[in-house]
């Protein structure tokens, strides 16, 4: 396997996609967080632990269905920039798309946050946009080691299912949910730079903000390059010669 060849005006098109979709994820992240975990609403969920398992879910189903949609089969439906970042490392993505899929990628989450805005109202303002925050008293380091290490499980787990490309959104889809339901009371689970990266800008709250943004990278790119040395290897590996019957 190796990075596809995408024309200027592949870039242009598929880093479209990427906004229109990270829009979509992203309004319906907020869109989550107004109906169930503000007070007062008729479906809000007051227990965080079920909050976060429900929202694991919804989140779930959301990614893997925009992966599958047509844009999203029409740009691979990154709708993080820790995705394509896992690729590039890979050798299965261009480098020259990195910047411009981020960039839609991170326009698409103030996009889908002010979206969310102008639907829902005040209350979206009320509730910082729905900015991520760790549990109280964890540190950055902390911080910053359960962000990677999440992501990068996620990405163990694509891994192993992308000799089979149809399973991929699935693979994705249930290890975002897993993360969000599993530790969500624990770092936010933002996993995603693009999911801290709207909120943070449009409710001005910057806590962890490098944290957010830098840690999810991190964790797709060692696991993008050791994916990529153990494929590279696999490959050179010399298959012993085939038994020839005895005489």
């Amino acid at each position: 396997m190796s990075a596809p060849a995408l024309s200027n005006a592949d870039v242009v098109r598929n880093s479209s996609y990427e906004f229109v979709l990270t829009t979509v994820l992203f309004f319906a992240v907020l869109s989550f967080v107004r109906w169930l975990a503000i007070p007062g609403s008729p479906l809000a969920i007051s227990n965080p632990h079920a909050l976060f398992a429900v929202a694991g879910v919804l989140v779930a189903a959301v990614i893997t269905a925009l992966m599958y949609s047509p844009p999203g089969r029409t740009s691979g439906g990154h709708l993080n920039p820790g995705v394509t970042v896992f690729l590039w490392t890979n050798g299965l993505f261009p480098g020259k798309a990195v910047v411009p899929y981020a960039a839609a990628q991170l326009a698409g989450s103030v996009a889908g946050a002010g979206l969310a805005r102008l639907v829902w109202g005040e209350t979206v303002s009320r509730m910082g946009y729905a900015a991520v925050h760790p549990a109280q008293g964890t540190g950055t380091a902390g911080l910053f080691v359960v962000e990677a290490a999440s992501l990068g499980a996620v990405f163990v787990l694509v891994a192993l299912v992308m000799a089979r490309p149809k399973f991929v959104p699935l693979a994705v889809g249930v290890g975002v949910g897993l993360v969000i339901a599993t530790l969500g009371t624990v770092s936010g689970a933002s996993i995603n730079p693009a999911r801290h990266f709207g909120p943070a800008l449009l409710s001005g709250q910057y806590d962890h903000f490098w944290t957010y943004m830098t840690a999810p990278l991190v964790g797709a790119a060692v696991v993008g390059l050791a994916h990529r040395r153990l494929r590279t290897s696999s490959s050179r590996t010399p298959r012993p010669a085939p038994a020839t019957p005895a005489s």
